[in-house]
């Protein structure tokens, strides 16, 4: 994959085993022609350095969603075969929408582990962040989420865009994508707590939640959040739901 390729949206030559390609292909080609119904062409690309590059030159964009560092190639290495985004762009070519997806290889740690330490968001924490205090749980994380994990995040929506059912679309694409590419244990995300109170949770469509986080983002301001993750098999029964759902998802006039 490269970002020559983008114009193909999502190329499946030498992405996973047929079997997965059958059951996923269509799920990502559904999930295609609904956001294109929604105004939207989607463009998948494999350089990183693209997207900070993406929010650095729109200002509305940089104002409006700040790109969290575990997706800056300024804060984490993040090499084509271990990450990914996807850009929406509207009719006159101007970006709309912007998810994007890394994997880790938890083999020796987990979740838990790796948020305290502040690993998720840093490759080199000491120099970058804050040890213990980016990252603060209220209680321990009821499963061990390891193995090899995938990041699925970072959605943004440009303001005429949302209401338009994209909040519901998107994260299936992304996770769809990251399935077919690395075949995770698990895939997880963390969400404000306003938002998920709010229902996007099931909009979502990740079954878990681990309430009870404070995370302070590298500006300096302070959330409290969620993780939200899925197994690999129940992010493919999602995507099998989804899939009869489409027809439903129509846009709102």
């Amino acid at each position: 994959m490269s970002d020559a390729d983008a114009e193909s949206t999502f190329p499946f030559a030498g992405v996973a085993t047929p079997e997965l390609r059958a059951r996923l292909g269509p799920v990502l080609e559904g999930a295609v022609d609904a956001v294109r119904d929604r105004g939207l062409r989607l463009v998948l690309h494999a350089d990183m350095a693209a997207l900070r590059d993406r929010h650095r030159q729109d200002p509305g964009l940089a104002q409006d969603r700040p790109l969290p560092s575990q997706l800056d190639v300024d804060y984490c290495a993040l090499p084509p075969e271990r990450a990914f985004w996807i850009e929406g762009l509207d009719a006159d070519g101007h970006v709309a929408l912007t998810h994007a997806a890394r994997l880790f290889e938890w083999q020796a740690t987990d979740l838990e582990t790796e948020g305290r330490a502040s690993r998720i968001f840093y490759d080199r924490p000491e120099r970058d962040g804050h040890p213990g205090s980016d990252l603060t749980l209220a209680q321990p994380m009821p499963v061990r989420v390891a193995g090899r994990v995938a990041y699925v995040g970072g959605l943004w929506i440009r303001s005429d865009f949302r209401g338009r059912g994209l909040g519901r679309i998107m994260p299936r694409v992304g996770r769809s994508w990251a399935y077919l590419r690395w075949q995770p244990d698990f895939l997880f995300s963390h969400v404000v707590d306003r938002l998920l109170d709010g229902g996007m949770q099931a909009v979502y469509g990740y079954p878990h939640r681990h309430p009870g986080l404070r995370f302070r983002n590298r500006y300096g301001r302070s959330f409290d959040v969620s993780w939200v993750w899925m197994s690999g098999q129940e992010m493919l029964a999602d995507c099998a739901a989804f899939a009869t759902s489409l027809q439903s998802a129509r846009p709102r006039r």
